[in-house]
């Protein structure tokens, strides 16, 4: 039975045609597991401890920064250091008094993440990297537990609920029926790279709490497969229906997920040598990218945004280097600089020097 407080703090919810006590109910049995207590995480759990959702099981390894909290609205500016989940659980147990809220300061795992998911009703996926995303998806369908989905990127972000394995419908359709393989970790730039909209991530994340509450307290129109595709520069909202490829063999076992390409051989000497104050080195990133995080190293900085308004910018930049240099560029994730590299190598040996880009630029060595 719901608490006499929870009846009366939901009240107003159950005056709703169609959604009453016995909704209510079952949301307050519900059990959800989140992955990430980050853009997308955060508003999920505010809104389904809000709407009612009984236990709530959140894992992530990290700590609150302050490039965070624009878009991670469970946390504040005097959070920063403290472990996220920590703070998660606290916003979430005044939100919703009676709530169970398991707080797990780690990441999730092929070794862990079977076990993870005994008792869990609904996953939710608002991790951010593809290797998380497909472990997620394979975990879920090896369990046959409903998958939540979710991602976000500079102003668009995109849901599905995924259903597939035991106990699943026979035409029920997993995240690899869209996607059959995990994807080139360097293939696409992540927030940090390509910039995020705070609000994007609260609108995608309460669109995910809507689909997750429909599905738990059976209301609605809730489709598996059903792809939502929000664009925030338009406000608009395209859909598709992804179907189960018949070919494809569901998963029945946990693989390897890699989180990033492996650091080449090059790459390691090119860092070494940058560290040691070897090789002189040229950043292409933008100022504010810098005040985010940076390579113990002193050198230039051209923005690349300076070079579009300014193609000779790159001359008077190179000129700065002596014959015979050879000139590390790098960017946040090895994307750009490689790109300035290709455009501008021609250019650097007419004036005796060689331009190397760093692999996986900021993010991959700091």
């Amino acid at each position: 039975m719901l608490p006499e407080r929870e009846l009366k703090r939901t009240a107003r919810q159950m005056n709703l045609p169609g959604f009453g006590p016995e909704q209510q109910q079952r949301l307050y049995d519900a059990h959800v597991l989140v992955i990430g207590a980050g853009g997308l995480g955060c508003p999920v759990m505010q809104t389904l401890a809000a709407t009612g959702v009984g236990r709530i099981t959140v894992w992530d390894d990290d700590t609150v920064d302050l490039t965070n909290i624009h878009r991670q609205i469970l946390f504040g500016a005097s959070d920063v250091g403290r472990s996220k989940v920590d703070v998660a659980a606290e916003r979430l147990r005044a939100l919703q008094p009676d709530i169970q809220v398991t707080a797990v300061n780690n990441r999730l795992s092929p070794d862990n993440f079977i076990e993870a998911l005994e008792g869990i009703d609904l996953l939710i996926d608002g991790s951010d990297t593809f290797a998380t995303k497909f472990l997620a998806a394979d975990a879920a369908e090896v369990t046959g537990t409903p998958l939540l989905w979710g991602s976000v990127l500079r102003y668009r972000g995109d849901i599905a609920l995924w259903h597939s394995g035991p106990g699943a419908p026979a035409d029920g359709v997993g995240l690899r029926d869209l996607y059959p393989t995990q994807p080139d970790a360097d293939s696409v730039p992540d927030c940090a790279t390509a910039g995020v909209l705070g609000v994007t991530t609260s609108v995608v994340g309460s669109l995910m709490s809507t689909e997750a509450v429909k599905f738990l307290a059976g209301i609605g129109e809730v489709q598996v497969g059903r792809l939502h595709m929000y664009d925030a520069l338009s406000a608009t909202m395209r859909r598709f229906t992804v179907t189960r490829d018949p070919a494809r063999e569901l998963a029945t076992h946990l693989g390897t997920y890699t989180e990033a390409c492996s650091v080449n051989t090059e790459g390691q000497s090119l860092f070494d040598a940058l560290t040691a104050h070897h090789l002189p080195s040229l950043d292409v990133r933008e100022p504010h990218e810098k005040a985010i995080a940076d390579l113990p190293v002193p050198g230039a900085n051209l923005p690349l945004s300076e070079v579009e308004r300014d193609p000779e910018a790159v001359s008077r930049a190179l000129e700065q280097f002596s014959p015979g240099d050879e000139v590390v560029v790098y960017c946040a994730g090895g994307v750009r600089s490689e790109g300035f590299v290709d455009r501008h190598g021609a250019l650097a040996e007419t004036l005796g020097i060689s331009l190397k880009s760093l692999p996986g630029g900021v993010q991959r060595w700091t």
